[in-house]
């Protein structure tokens, strides 16, 4: 056997060799993703009860404000404890037709005779964060995000941030095409206590906005911090 043959010999070898060793490492397990349950409609995430499912845990965010409906449209009460509850639907004329989640964790529902969690997760997401107030302030004077409020015209008329816009977050999703072109710039959210902002929040990094950023507590502690609004 030559010098030249063995050594292609050899080399053909140790590829060999650094290939199983690769392909034998373990690949690195995907994270696992927590699907939520339903899905929003006017602003409000809706879930839909059907009493011959055996298990009826439902997930959603943080700040959602939720709709509940049986699949087969009759009228019910639901009672939720935790959240000092008790609500029909549909609702009464001039009720609110959902129910506020502004914090994570489990909640324990019945309706008559069905039992169930709902789980209220807090919404992670690459391109979204929450700031406090004094964090926003200094964001503003620094990136000059485009500002969106997500609250009633009723609301944003008795006072707002300034240089804010108005897009209430039950018009959000059509009205998607006023923020064209800002996909890729600072997005700035805020509402009353920070949960119609967090559900608008979701909505935009769903949408393909980049840079979206909530103020975690809303217009409550700005107020509270003693920054400016105006009217």
């Amino acid at each position: 056997m030559t010098a030249r043959l063995f050594h292609l010999i050899a080399l053909l070898l140790l590829f060999f060799s650094l290939a199983a060793c690769s392909a034998s490492k373990e690949t690195p397990q995907a994270t696992t993703v927590q699907q939520v349950s339903g899905k929003v409609e006017g602003g409000l995430r809706v879930l839909t009860i059907d009493p011959a499912v055996g298990s009826h845990h439902y997930r959603i965010y943080r700040g959602d404000y939720i709709r509940i409906r049986m699949i087969s449209g009759e009228p019910f009460t639901i009672e939720i404890p935790s959240l000092e509850v008790t609500k029909n639907f549909p609702p009464p004329e001039g009720e609110k037709p959902h129910i506020k989640v502004p914090d994570a964790g489990s909640y324990p529902f019945t309706i008559g005779e069905i039992s169930g969690v709902i789980e209220a997760l807090e919404f992670r997401a690459e391109a979204y964060s929450e700031v406090s107030s004094k964090e926003a302030l200094k964001l503003i004077a620094n990136l000059n995000p485009f500002i969106l409020d997500v609250r009633t015209a009723g609301e944003f008329s008795d006072g707002h941030i300034e240089g804010a816009v108005l897009i209430p977050i039950q018009e959000l999703q059509g009205r998607l095409g006023e923020l064209k072109g800002r996909e890729k710039d600072p997005l700035f959210v805020y509402c009353r206590s920070g949960n119609r902002s967090t559900v608008a929040g979701k909505f935009l990094v769903d949408a393909g906005f980049e840079q979206v950023i909530n103020l975690r507590r809303g217009l409550v502690d700005w107020s509270r911090a003693g920054l400016p609004v105006v009217k």
